[in-house]
């Protein structure tokens, strides 16, 4: 990850810093997975209102009409997507950091590169947004971005 050296317009490169951002996201996996798990169908609750139209409603559409469906399973689905999301964010830092051992090397990156290592992450977030319910223009996946940089992009 870059980091600024001193007001001097320029950016270093860490590969240490590539490591531990890496670390860092992976050890929010286990967190994510135990969420997951705890929504898992038959280890959660099941909402169990009374007799009545509404009531039922209410069950429907949250935990289905019998269990394991509806938003419950809904969020199944994104905390899955999102343990993966993380996971595939770690080793495609990880594997950046080991094709490119220095800074110099890192610096000279393709941008391509970075977009395989980091392409099975997007895939993962691409489901999330699909299984939450949400549309790609409201998760910015639509919408055209500007920016500036000085990367190769072949």
């Amino acid at each position: 990850m870059p980091t600024g050296s001193g007001g001097s317009g320029k950016e270093a490169v860490s590969t240490a810093a590539l490591d531990l951002f890496a670390g860092n996201i992976a050890k929010l996996v286990p967190y994510v997975i135990e969420a997951r798990n705890r929504m898992a169908a038959g280890s959660a609750s099941v909402v169990q209102p009374g007799a009545f139209y509404d009531a039922y409603q209410l069950r429907s559409q949250t935990s289905g009409p019998n269990g394991g469906a509806g938003l419950q399973q809904r969020y199944f689905n994104v905390l899955s997507d999102l343990a993966e999301g993380l996971q595939d964010i770690s080793n495609g830092m990880q594997s950046v950091s080991k094709k490119y051992s220095s800074a110099a090397e890192l610096a000279n990156m393709k941008t391509s590169d970075l977009q395989n290592a980091l392409s099975a992450a997007l895939a993962d977030f691409q489901r999330l947004g699909n299984d939450s319910g949400a549309t790609a223009s409201s998760t910015g996946g639509s919408s055209g971005g500007t920016g500036t940089g000085t990367g190769k992009t072949s």
